[in-house]
């Protein structure tokens, strides 16, 4: 019985590594005209997965931003095919949250658009996806 119960915590253990292996994030920040844009995502994303795009955005002074508006454009340029334009809701002082799925293995580049009074910004990030 000792040797099921040890084999077993070793297997729950194993699982809890791997789960969190899985998690982590890839973290980007561009600063453009002043504003800091910073995208977090799984560093492995895989396709068709529900993927996690978190937004953060922090003004020259360091300060939260949170009058904005936020979209995502997910496009392959390997195989252009549509943008898919997911809305990133608020979530938390300077935080965005969006979600959506790749739908193809490859390169993928993913430009978070902020629109804040008259002023839009872009800045552009690359994610290899998996099968």
């Amino acid at each position: 019985m000792f040797h099921f119960v040890r084999w077993l915590g070793f297997i729950v253990l194993l699982a809890v590594i791997t789960a969190c292996s899985s998690a982590v994030e890839l973290r980007e920040t561009q600063v453009v005209d002043g504003l800091s844009i910073t995208l977090d995502t799984p560093n492995r994303p895989r396709m068709n997965t529900a993927v996690d795009f978190i937004v953060l955005l922090n003004d020259a002074q360091g300060n939260p931003v949170n009058d904005a508006n936020v979209y995502l454009d997910l496009d392959m340029p390997a195989m252009p095919m549509g943008v898919t334009r997911p809305v990133a809701l608020p979530d938390g002082p300077g935080r965005y949250w969006a979600r959506t799925a790749y739908t193809m293995e490859g390169l993928w580049e993913i430009t978070v658009v902020v629109e804040r009074a008259t002023t839009t910004y872009r800045a552009t990030f690359r994610r290899d996806v998996l099968k």
